[in-house]
């Protein structure tokens, strides 16, 4: 599998009242830079992206409401904290069919979800990480955040 993906990010949770913080803190603790904000519709959340460096990068999610949605569940359950760990690839589909051949569950595949194809690995069959793999539908082969 490693031939096929690479580590794209890790991303944290938190509430919207601490998001800033979180970021500031990573961003100087981690002698990161903040690379740009944007705000996810389907999700109904913020993320704020810092990177560490060419390799490592962290994605700052919060709700932008009370809405129910994964995110506000996840806080409600856990306080916040490390919610996801995801894979970028340009062979999601050969990605997906190894992973669900060695037993593992795929849950919540998405064919465009701004402009990234997706799947999650279901979390209870990994200790409770979040597993994710993505693969950029806008430009093939061009690594991008």
């Amino acid at each position: 599998m490693t031939d096929l993906a690479v580590l794209h990010h890790i991303g944290i949770v938190t509430h919207r009242s601490r998001h800033d913080e979180v970021v500031t803190r990573l961003a100087t603790t981690l002698a990161g830079a903040v690379e740009f904000e944007v705000e996810d519709d389907p999700l109904d959340v913020a993320a704020t992206w810092v990177s560490i460096s060419p390799t490592l990068r962290f994605e700052v999610v919060s709700p932008r409401s009370a809405h129910d949605t994964p995110v506000t569940r996840f806080l409600a359950k856990t306080g916040g904290g490390l919610h996801h760990v995801s894979f970028g690839t340009e062979r999601l589909s050969v990605c997906k069919k190894l992973l669900a051949a060695r037993g593992a569950t795929i849950i919540g595949e998405n064919d465009d979800h701004g402009g990234w194809a997706e799947f999650f690995i279901d979390p209870r069959e990994t200790g409770g990480a979040l597993l994710h793999w993505m693969q950029d539908l806008r430009s093939p082969g061009v690594p991008r955040m």
